[in-house]
């Protein structure tokens, strides 16, 4: 660019520039500028007052809605069927303990494990079972418990089930067969072992 352009181009981007710093730094009519924070408004005339005093404008609070709630219906919660009581199944069981067992007869019966016995029978005659249904005894004494061998029921009705105990080596004292259906206890009976 030659120096006669440049002269005569300066002039025309001067006064843009200046009309550009005019606009930018101008001060506008918002609130949002510094000077109009700082001011506080005066109080605009409302009435004149007999004698030219001027009252200066108070004022009334908006009117704050009330809110009312919109009604409701409640819900009904429903009521839950109510739970049939568990059905009495008419299912009976005793246990007993044995020298040994002729089907569902109790061949002597023993409230006193024989120190020179070396097993017994404990015997479990039931009426009213179901098919499904799982039949156990449990030997309990001092030295813990010792379970037989639950057998599941291929049928339903009156029967026995029966298992067989080691009694060579079981310490004196009391025990209690407990016989279960389905886990839960059904029938017991006491016997002792004594020394010897």
């Amino acid at each position: 660019m030659s120096r006669s352009t440049f002269e005569a181009l300066r002039a025309p981007v001067a006064l843009v520039l200046v009309l550009i710093a005019a606009f930018v730094l101008w001060p506008r009519g918002t609130d949002s500028s510094p000077i109009a924070a700082e001011t506080s408004p005066t109080p605009s005339v409302v009435v004149g007052e007999p004698g030219g005093e001027v009252v200066a404008a108070t004022p009334t609070p908006a009117p704050v809605p009330t809110l009312t709630p919109a009604p409701t219906t409640p819900v009904p919660t429903p009521t839950p069927d109510p739970t049939p009581p568990p059905v009495a199944d008419g299912f009976t069981a005793e246990v007993l303990a044995c020298r040994s067992i002729s089907g569902s007869e109790c061949n002597d019966r023993l409230d006193r494990i024989p120190p020179n016995a070396p097993t017994f029978t404990a015997l479990v005659r039931f009426t009213d079972a179901r098919a499904g249904d799982v039949i156990n005894v449990t030997l309990t004494g001092p030295n813990g418990s010792t379970p037989g061998g639950a057998y599941t029921l291929q049928g339903g009705g009156n029967g026995y089930y029966y298992s067989t105990f080691q009694s060579r080596g079981l310490p004196a004292g009391d025990y209690i067969l407990t016989a279960t259906r389905n886990g839960e206890e059904v029938a017991t009976a006491s016997l002792a072992r004594r020394g010897g």
